[in-house]
């Protein structure tokens, strides 16, 4: 899994022993990791390198421990890696206990690889999660996977969701018993998504709506997600369809039939700038229409 995304370890130093023991369990198993007492070398800044080591990290494994819960550095870093996710910068949260403790506000919402009892289990439950992230990535090879940016959400139940207007696809935190609707509301929320958007530069006007697609079929908006049957880890995805209004032509036409008044030369004069700038914006071929429908997602 090297081809995953390196793996930063947060920690309290005082939890070597144990840090020590999962950084060789997840190398051995050919995952990159950022730790501490191997990327930083004698004399270089500490914060400086805990910045980039989180920057260049795909994921962020927070060890929680009575000591770590209560370190400054540790905290910093947790904040650091939630405003990544929160802004789709790609970086994935994943708390792991290992003695008992009440788990940090930021995290009681997520799920956690717990290590008290049986480091075995814990330890697959880590792997399990990144095991199945890099199948899905494998299985959309053309997309990069990034974490929901709803970082307030649960991760008790989720599924991964791309689109045919944007080139990310996410781990997207949702709610089996909402229904598809609901489902479709929140993501437009979440991602920013556009339902009506003008590109006056060109002249357009756009509308779009959206459906959800599970195994291939699409689901009824007012049916509950759990009425398909799904299971955390499946792969939906997020049909936008969308429909312009010519705004260059419409004023043309209009020009003329009389709905409007315009004085004989200002109309003249305004007919040309129309058609100077449909000239301007060049032939609406399928493939440029598509192209600019997908400008207006270019912020995911």
């Amino acid at each position: 899994m090297n081809n995953l995304g390196k793996v930063f370890i947060s920690h309290s130093s005082i939890d070597k022993p144990f840090v020590d023991k999962i950084v060789k369990d997840l190398t051995q198993r050919k995952i990159p990791v950022w730790y501490d007492k191997f990327d930083i070398k004698l004399g270089e800044s500490i914060p400086d390198k805990i910045n980039k080591g989180i920057r260049d990290s795909k994921y962020f494994i927070i060890v929680l421990s009575k000591n770590s819960v209560s370190s400054k550095w540790v905290n910093e870093e947790l904040n650091a890696a939630l405003m990544k996710q929160i802004n789709s910068k790609g970086t994935f949260v994943l708390p792991i206990v290992i003695e008992e403790i009440e788990i940090p506000p930021l995290l009681a919402h997520r799920s956690v690889a717990d290590f008290r009892e049986d480091y075995d289990k814990g330890l697959t439950t880590i792997l399990s999660a990144l095991s199945l992230d890099y199948k899905v990535s494998k299985s959309i090879p053309e997309k990069k996977l990034f974490p929901w940016p709803d970082s307030d959400s649960s991760d008790k139940q989720y599924l991964y969701l791309h689109s045919n207007r944007f080139d990310k696809f996410f781990k997207m935190n949702c709610d089996f018993d909402w229904s598809v609707d609901r489902t479709i509301d929140y993501i437009v929320a979440t991602l920013a998504l556009p339902w009506n958007q003008e590109i006056v530069e060109l002249g357009m006007k756009w509308s779009f709506s959206y459906g959800i697609e599970l195994n291939g079929k699409s689901l009824i908006l007012n049916k509950k997600i759990n009425n398909y049957d799904p299971q955390n880890g499946e792969i939906i995805r997020l049909n936008i369809s969308g429909t312009y209004q010519d705004l260059y032509e419409n004023e043309l036409k209009e020009m003329w039939d009389g709905k409007k008044f315009y004085e004989i030369f200002g109309a003249m004069k305004h007919e040309r700038e129309l058609k100077d700038k449909i000239n301007e914006r060049g032939q609406l071929s399928r493939s440029r229409i598509r192209e600019i429908a997908n400008s207006c997602f270019k912020h995911v």
